[in-house]
């Protein structure tokens, strides 16, 4: 089991779009050279929700519960007291947003006795401070050098 804390974006204060971007592609059933796209046996999220907002917990849930592994989502990352602060440190994955940065600092990492893994749903990794995270992982496998 693994504990999972989701730093996530807060939900849209004014309400959803009533569209996106991505509406307007056409539906993609079999790729050029004949090979079928997949096919999802099931949608575990609402169609216009927004996957990478709290409510949304990045349609991880269903998955990762079902797996026995519990999960945290929260937007109350800064101050004392935080929930993030509070959840980190039996924690083993942590998954934080770019432009909403939950940092992984040196205290926070020293904390986090359980963590193993964390993860940018999408790009980069300047709020993990990897000197921290490395030096964590007793320096990580061999051959891991931060340069």
């Amino acid at each position: 089991m693994a504990k999972v804390l989701c730093v996530l974006y807060d939900d849209p204060t004014d309400g959803y779009p009533t569209s996106y971007a991505r509406d307007d592609l056409p539906a993609i059933d079999h790729y050029p050279g004949g090979q079928t796209a997949p096919t999802p046996s099931e949608v575990d999220f609402t169609p216009g929700h927004l996957l990478g907002s709290v409510s949304g917990e990045l349609g991880l849930r269903r998955f990762l519960e079902a797996a026995g592994h519990p999960l945290v989502v929260t937007s109350d990352k800064d101050g004392d007291g935080s929930v993030f602060d509070r959840e980190l440190p039996d924690a083993d994955v942590v998954i934080s947003q770019p432009f909403w940065p939950a940092y992984l600092t040196p205290e926070r990492v020293a904390a986090a006795k359980n963590l193993k893994l964390a993860i940018t749903a999408g790009i980069g990794s300047d709020h993990v401070d990897l000197d921290a995270a490395i030096a964590h992982g007793d320096g990580g496998p061999p051959g891991l050098e931060r340069s």
